[in-house]
């Protein structure tokens, strides 16, 4: 049965593998959504960093992920090796009492 283009789906395993691969101890979650890859970062601080270095975590991300998005079973993980993956850095903190979050989104290219 093929899934609806509206579910989420979440592969904990896949987040703690593009971990170990870019040797960090934040692992990301991996989902699905709507077809689209996302590996979403939290508690990096990486939402407040300079831009050219957002980039180029955002570029390692995606080029240590695609080897293992190719080498899983799943087809949902497979055919998203080669396209666009959506790198998120997500940050919180409290600010004068108020909770503010902080987030950073980028569309890696897929391959051609």
């Amino acid at each position: 049965m093929k899934p609806s283009p509206f579910e989420i789906f979440t592969f904990r395993s896949v987040g703690e593998a593009i971990a170990r691969a870019l040797n960090v101890d934040s692992v990301p979650d991996c989902r699905v959504v709507h077809g689209r890859i996302t590996l979403l970062f939290r508690r990096l601080g990486a939402a407040r960093w300079p831009e050219p270095q957002q980039m180029e975590l955002a570029l390692r991300v995606a080029e240590a992920a695609r080897p293992v998005l190719a080498g899983d079973s799943r087809w949902q993980l497979r055919r998203g090796a080669n396209r666009a993956i959506v790198v998120i850095y997500e940050d919180s903190s409290v600010v004068q009492g108020c909770a503010v979050t902080a987030r950073w989104e980028c569309a890696v290219p897929g391959r051609s």
